[in-house]
């Protein structure tokens, strides 16, 4: 009699241990195939049943919750636009991007399990509440940059230079994320592109920002000191070809440091004779382009021709970020960080920290090196230069009284159409806080139309009162 209840019971163990085994297959390991089945519909089904986790800003505000409607939840975005670029929207019908869709495993509590009682949650088939996104971003500093690009396209780019902690990032046109259902198909053919985010994906002639990569490799291959003098007439012949300096301006002669500060073509055109094509490029690509930059949110390369595929002159106008120089507002962010750090880019980040329902830590960001562009004495030196460019140059508009400003402004032409203005710079100097880039669509000058809204937002940063 016992040998028979023995055996019942290794026979119910057995077949126990046949189910569970197998709820956990199903559960982890075949899920994503499961899943994948276009037959499949209930992951559509049970994703609208979970409740997705928040995303909350560094300062404590509530970017994106999700609220029960009926045995269903819904997303919403109490800030809407203004938090767009960065949240991006979810959408059972059109799918999900930003934030919502490169985290999107952890915001519906699809990873794997982090506590014994969300394992034992799945094997019954409960479901298991997203994980909460923490975040860099500072709303303050996000509203202001929002404010500041008004009506005006553009993007802005805000960073911690010495940890690449991104403060806030801002693109207009925008679009509610409350509202990507009913305004799908009027969003998607708006040729004004509300939906692209301009700062991390649009890519743009940089012009004369491009000079700090210039700057940094002529100086670390000799081909120019900051007293070394240049002739810096309007305009000078190369390969058949002129460069030109903006409205034609003659400075006579001129040093390597003052032509930085003025922004002078002509003299950054010789450079790049003695320079040369490969190794501008060279320095162009230890500084990330050609290179999608790893970051929270998708993220496009910027881009140069290959040296073989440029003629001298082309070369020349690549120095000064003209001809097939292409960059985003988020590589040109973080060439600045460069200089600001002591020649290292920082990788950038979003998201701080991941949590679970039940307040574990199941993720938490660490800063780490990306690039190693330039030795330190060359990013001091191209610090002081951006100083002079801040002090007397082109970049005065982004003076704040008591800090001191580093940073490169850019006018670049792109056709018939107004250039666009650019300005990339960092504060304080000396112990670099926070960084800024700015792109205004044919905005103007740079040190006219970027400039001042760079200044503003440093200066919110670094809570310094305005003038």
């Amino acid at each position: 009699m016992n040998k028979r209840i023995g055996r019942l019971g290794i026979i119910i163990t057995a077949a126990f241990i046949v189910i569970i085994v197998n709820l956990t297959y199903l559960q982890f390991i075949a899920a994503s195939e499961l899943t994948a089945k276009p037959e499949n519909i209930r992951p559509t089904l049970n994703k609208q049943k979970i409740r997705r986790g928040d995303i909350i800003s560094a300062d404590g505000q509530v970017l994106a919750t999700s609220r029960k409607v009926g045995d269903t939840y819904k997303r919403y975005y109490p800030e809407g636009e203004l938090a767009s670029p960065i949240t991006g929207y979810y959408s059972t019908e059109y799918g999900r991007a930003g934030l919502e869709l490169t985290f999107d495993e952890y915001l519906s509590g699809q990873t794997k399990v982090s506590s014994p009682e969300d394992y034992i949650k799945r094997l019954l088939g409960k479901d298991v509440p997203g994980d909460n996104l923490s975040l860099t971003v500072n709303m303050d500093i996000q509203k202001t940059a929002d404010r500041l690009l008004g009506s005006r396209k553009g993007a802005i780019v805000v960073l911690n230079p010495k940890t690449g902690a991104v403060l806030a990032l801002a693109s207009h046109p925008s679009y509610n994320p409350n509202n990507v259902d009913q305004n799908w198909n009027t969003l998607i053919n708006d040729p004004n592109g509300p939906m692209l985010n301009r700062a991390t994906q649009s890519r743009f002639t940089p012009g004369s920002t491009f000079k700090m990569v210039t700057a940094a490799a002529a100086l670390e291959n000799a081909s120019a000191t900051t007293g070394t003098v240049f002739d810096a007439p309007g305009t000078i012949k190369i390969y058949g070809g002129k460069v030109t300096n903006f409205a034609g301006e003659n400075y006579s002669r001129i040093t390597f440091a003052d032509a930085f500060a003025k922004s002078v073509n002509t003299v950054f055109a010789q450079v790049s004779k003695s320079l040369g094509g490969p190794k501008l490029v060279d320095a162009a690509r230890a500084f990330g382009f050609g290179e999608k930059p790893p970051f929270d949110l998708p993220a496009s390369e910027s881009r140069i021709p290959q040296a073989s595929e440029m003629d001298p002159l082309e070369v020349a106008w690549s120095s000064v970020g003209q001809g097939r120089v292409q960059a985003t507002p988020l590589t040109m962010a973080l060439i600045g960080a460069a200089v600001a750090n002591d020649g290292k880019i920082m990788q950038p980040y979003l998201v701080k920290k991941i949590q679970d329902a039940g307040g574990n830590t199941v993720y938490e960001a660490s800063p780490k090196v990306w690039l190693s562009p330039m030795k330190h004495g060359t990013s001091q030196i191209v610090k002081s230069l951006m100083e002079r460019v801040v002090n007397e140059g082109t970049g005065k508009a982004a003076k704040i009284p008591g800090v001191q400003v580093a940073g490169k402004t850019g006018t670049a032409e792109v056709g018939k159409d107004n250039p666009h203005a650019w300005f990339v710079g960092f504060a304080p100097a000396e112990n670099p806080q926070v960084l800024v880039a700015v792109i205004i669509e044919n905005g103007g000058i740079g040190g006219r139309t970027a400039a001042p809204i760079a200044r503003e937002i440093m200066q919110e940063a670094l809570k310094k009162p305005k003038n």
